[in-house]
């Protein structure tokens, strides 16, 4: 038995959605009659206009395209280069490059800030337009189709690239 943190009421684990988290397999907190309310809620009062069929995000066929590309595991590999004052950044992704671009903002200003601290170390000596500038002067030097594993080859032939002919890489862990 497992009591619901929304209507109180003590169920049958088989009233529960499952949930996965970090690997671990269990429970969802609310009763399935709870969270199926809550969903409907959400549709319908919360975030009305991001559902509505007409004019909200699915009518776009766009973004049901996006939405199909995301999901896809063979989507094209994007190696870019990103200028930041005088140092430059090398990645790669296999998100739409805009949305990759986003992620690096978003690390910034989020507890993610270890991550890149080659990068994000130079951000903290600019100001919020001088970090659109960078992120806004992004190229995508090669796009191909392939794996994860093929990506970060890629990049790093890239890197050994820009690091032969003198440029100053952000990209720590390589430059050792």
């Amino acid at each position: 038995m497992k009591t619901c943190n929304k209507c109180n009421i003590a169920k049958e684990f088989s009233e529960f959605h499952k949930r996965t988290i970090r690997g671990k397999v269990g429970l969802q907190y609310s009763c399935k009659v709870c969270q199926n309310k809550y969903n409907k809620l959400y549709r319908q009062d919360i975030r009305p206009a991001y559902w509505n069929s007409k004019d909200g995000y699915f009518s776009i066929k766009d973004n049901w395209k996006y939405i199909e590309d995301y999901n896809r595991a063979d989507k094209a590999i994007k190696v870019y280069l990103m200028k930041i004052k005088e140092f430059f950044y090398i990645g790669y992704t296999k998100a739409r490059i805009n949305v990759r671009l986003n992620t690096h903002r978003a690390d910034y200003y989020s507890k993610s800030r270890g991550k890149l601290p080659g990068l994000h170390n130079v951000w903290d000596t600019m100001s919020e337009d001088e970090i659109k500038e960078s992120i806004n002067s992004t190229i995508v030097l090669q796009t191909k189709k392939g794996t994860r594993y093929e990506a970060e080859k890629l990049e790093k032939k890239w890197i050994k690239r820009y690091l032969k002919q003198g440029y100053n890489l952000l990209n720590r862990q390589h430059n050792r």
